[in-house]
């Protein structure tokens, strides 16, 4: 079936090995409607996320929204150095460059379905760089924390 008319995706064909999936394990990071896995999406590209406890995503921004919509789990989102607890069915808001994190603070696994923006559909066929995403840990190449990131020694809890 061409691009154009892909309407579903099947288990088999999700795409794992996104930017937040991490090599020693712990984040799962699945690619659904992308234009990887064969969609002509033009404004928004959805995934799941998946975090195990005690785990977290690795800390990052990009230059779009992005909206969590939490599945199972609880857990705490870090968005500019502070942190934000969140159970399942909350909806969490990731505003443009906003320096963010998940933390699996629960004792299941954290589900999330995640609506990303325009940044990534522009970018297809290849991204410009590794990743359309500014990874600042993990397995990304540009693992250093930016000079505005808060060192997680310096953690603040909202609440």
């Amino acid at each position: 079936m061409s691009k154009r008319n892909k309407i579903v995706i099947h288990p088999r064909e999700v795409l794992e090995g996104a930017p937040m999936q991490q090599a020693g394990g712990g984040v799962r990071d699945l690619k659904l409607i992308y234009p990887e896995t064969g969609f002509d999406a033009k404004t928004l590209c959805l995934g799941v996320v998946e975090i195990d406890p005690g785990h977290h995503s690795p800390l990052h921004r990009h230059n779009c929204e992005e909206v969590y919509y939490v599945i199972k789990g609880t857990g705490e989102i870090e968005s500019d150095g502070k942190r934000y607890k969140f159970s399942a069915g909350c909806a969490i808001f990731n505003r443009p460059n906003t320096i963010h994190r998940v933390w699996n603070t629960g004792s299941e696994t954290i589900q999330l379905a995640v609506v990303g923006g325009i940044m990534f559909v522009p970018l297809w066929p290849r991204w410009p760089t590794a990743s359309p995403y500014e990874v600042f840990e993990g397995t990304s190449a540009n693992a250093e924390l930016p000079k505005d990131a808060v060192k997680p020694s310096k953690r603040k809890r909202a609440k």
